[in-house]
């Protein structure tokens, strides 16, 4: 839950910085953005954490949920190390399933995940690589 607070929080300050009518667009694209079960973020957490582990760029792994219908990929863009952490730049596909409302559409989104030194990840979307 704290990582979708980090996440949407730039989205809430760029929302209150834009024009009156930037809040229209916005609030639209969220209505359509697929809204994922606890267990849809389990499944991708799982597949970017682990999964991808040791894998090439380029790499993609389907997820499906039977219970929410919500499926999609995770496909490995980068790996590259910042401060330190081992960090990875993933591109996310979600496909909302017929659970939805029909208003729901596709959506795609590329987010940078770190691990810091106790084990725990977190999405990071200021992670540079470090200078060689």
């Amino acid at each position: 839950m704290r990582s979708m607070i980090r996440t949407l929080g730039p989205l809430a300050v760029a929302l209150l910085l834009s024009p009156a009518p930037g809040w229209s667009q916005a609030a639209k694209a969220f209505r359509t953005a697929p809204k994922l079960t606890r267990t849809d973020i389990a499944m991708v957490r799982k597949l970017v954490r682990e999964d991808l582990t040791g894998k090439p760029k380029g790499t993609t792994l389907s997820w499906s949920n039977p219970d929410s219908t919500n499926s999609g990929t995770v496909t490995l863009l980068d790996n590259f190390t910042s401060q330190g952490r081992d960090c990875r730049r993933v591109q996310y596909t979600v496909k909302p399933g017929a659970k939805q409302p029909a208003t729901v559409r596709p959506a795609t989104y590329v987010l940078i995940n770190c691990r810091l030194a106790d084990g725990s990840w977190r999405i990071d979307s200021h992670a540079k690589p470090d200078k060689p």
